[in-house]
Formats: C-alpha cells, sequence, structure tokens
C-alpha cells in the first residue's frame, strides 16, 4: 500500500520543527490528535461484483516526548484509529478496520542541521475485536529532517511493515515558508500550500494519503464462501484532495477543517490477490483537534 508507506515516512519528518522547538523549552511536551471524517457512497468493484458502501472512520494519537538530554528526544504514546464501512453483501469485504497500538521512538538532533527519528509501532491491526496474537504487527518508521535554513526543510524516511504488499517504501519531501503568509509544506501524508488569514486563521489545499494494513478474522474468508481469505493481511488506502481551514482556538489548541474529494479508495488483499476498488469519486469532510502543551 504505497499511500501509507509514504505516510509513515513523511510524518517521521514533518514532526521534526515541534521536536526541535520543544527541545530547548520543557523536559515534558504533548502532541495531541483527535479526528473524524466522512466519505460518501461510492461504487466499488471486486472482479465481477459491484456494490456501493461509504466510510466513517474516528481515531486520536497521544504521544509524550521527554528532552532525555540535549538533543535527544524519548517518545512514547497511544494511537487508535477504527474504519467502519457499509459493506454490500456482493462484495468480500470487512465492515470495519481497526488499529490500537503503542508509540514507541526516539528524536535524535546531529549538530545545527539534522533531526533523525526511529518510531515503531506494536500492537493490534485488525478486521474484529478479538485480540489475537496473529492480529500483532510493528510497523518501523525511521526519518531524517535537513535544515537548510530556518525557511527551508528537506525530508527523507522508510517505512516498513513486513504485512504490506510493498513492506520497504520510501518517502521524501521538503517545507519552504515563501513569506510571512505563504507556506508550501510538501511533506507526505499531508502535503499542501497553506496560507494566512490573519494570525489566528490559515487556508489550505493539498492532499492526504490514508490508510494502513490489517488481518481480517481467522473466519472471515469462510463468512465470505472464500476459505483463502481467512486471516488474511489487506492493505487499506485512500488518495484525498481538498480545501481546508485551521483555526487556533488558544495558542496550543487548533480546528482544522476540511472538505474534498476522494479519488483513490482501495482494499487488496495481495497476498490472496483480490482487489476491490472504487469506480467513482465521492466527496468527504472531516474535522482534526489538535494540541500541542
Amino acid at each position: 500500500m504505497a499511500c501509507l508507506a509514504i505516510l509513515a515516512s513523511g510524518a517521521a519528518g514533518h514532526a521534526q520543527d515541534k521536536g526541535q522547538e520543544t527541545a530547548g523549552s520543557s523536559k515534558l511536551s504533548l502532541e495531541s490528535d483527535f479526528h473524524s471524517s466522512y466519505v460518501g457512497n461510492s461504487t466499488f468493484r471486486q472482479r465481477d461484483e459491484r456494490g456501493r458502501s461509504d466510510t466513517w472512520d474516528v481515531g486520536s494519537r497521544q504521544v509524550l516526548s521527554y528532552q532525555a538530554r540535549e538533543g535527544f528526544l524519548v517518545r512514547f504514546g497511544l494511537e487508535v484509529e477504527r474504519y467502519n464501512f457499509a459493506v454490500p453483501d456482493t462484495l468480500m469485504l470487512p465492515s470495519k478496520l481497526q488499529s490500537a497500538s503503542i508509540v514507541i521512538g526516539a528524536d535524535l538532533q546531529l549538530g545545527d542541521a539534522w533531526i533523525v527519528r526511529v518510531e515503531v509501532q506494536p500492537g493490534y491491526y485488525g478486521g474484529g475485536p478479538d485480540l489475537r496474537a496473529d492480529n500483532f504487527a510493528a510497523p518501523i518508521v525511521v526519518g531524517a529532517s535537513y535544515f537548510a535554513s530556518s525557511d527551508l526543510q528537506f525530508v527523507a524516511g522508510l517505512s516498513i511493515d513486513v504485512n504490506r504488499k510493498y513492506p520497504v517504501l520510501p518517502g521524501i519531501g521538503f517545507r519552504y515558508k515563501y513569506n510571512a503568509d505563504w507556506v508550501f509544506d510538501m511533506i507526505l501524508p499531508q502535503p499542501r500550500i497553506e496560507y494566512s488569514l490573519n494570525k489566528n486563521t490559515t487556508l489550505y489545499a493539498g492532499g492526504d494519503l490514508q490508510g494502513a494494513t490489517y488481518r481480517a478474522d481467522a473466519d472471515f474468508g469462510t463468512r465470505q464462501g472464500t476459505p483463502k481469505l481467512n486471516n488474511a493481511w489487506v492493505d487499506y488506502s485512500q488518495i484525498r484532495v481538498g480545501v481546508g481551514a485551521s483555526i487556533k482556538i488558544r495558542p496550543e489548541v487548533t480546528l482544522e477543517m476540511e472538505a474534498g474529494i476522494v479519488p483513490v479508495q482501495e482494499f487488496d488483499f495481495h497476498r490472496a490477490n483480490i482487489r476491490s476498488s472504487s469506480t467513482e469519486i465521492p466527496p468527504y469532510g472531516g474535522l482534526v483537534l489538535k494540541a500541542a502543551f
């Protein structure tokens, strides 16, 4: 699943600005994120069958950083995510995909220009409520940021997930502050162009790559009449394109509201050679509440 591979590597680099800022001001910092969105009905095609489905998702990420020493941050937290699908009987698709993982990582500053991040997220990635060893996975991210100047940063990284169709995938990007109003943030998974309307409101346009790799239930294939889907790993991915507004409710709290379209949405049981893709471009809308302390 290409979108998630680059999502993970881009996320490693994107957080470096904050890591650098908080390192000098406090030994402890917290990054908090709550998000929810809805993708409208779309027709999916799976081999010769078709059916319509919409998608709800909700999730949260809470990560605490501690400055163990100058230039070295350790990170620990929790992340949960859940997708719900209105799956038609004609398609062999899960009605939900969910994950609950621990975030363990570290940021290392090398000189004045480089910051390196290593992060692993061991946890549950599955399609049902059962906590089984088969649902355990531990995706890894290795990323680095190079600060060419205070206005220009470059990012490179790797995402590693042995259960994904492509276990190792790279990602690159950059962030350039053109002037006081315009920022070109070309770092995946959320590349965007930002315009500061005023000190509390930023408008933006760009994309969002979403998804992860999950394991189906032990009897999922049997229920679908296709036993090879029992315990099968599925790559779920979305590519979103839209516009939004980021509003500072308080200096440390930001609310983002956005809407747009989803040109790509796909389920890929890659080891079973069964794929289901959206044949339409549905609309979406979402909210994100972020806080940094």
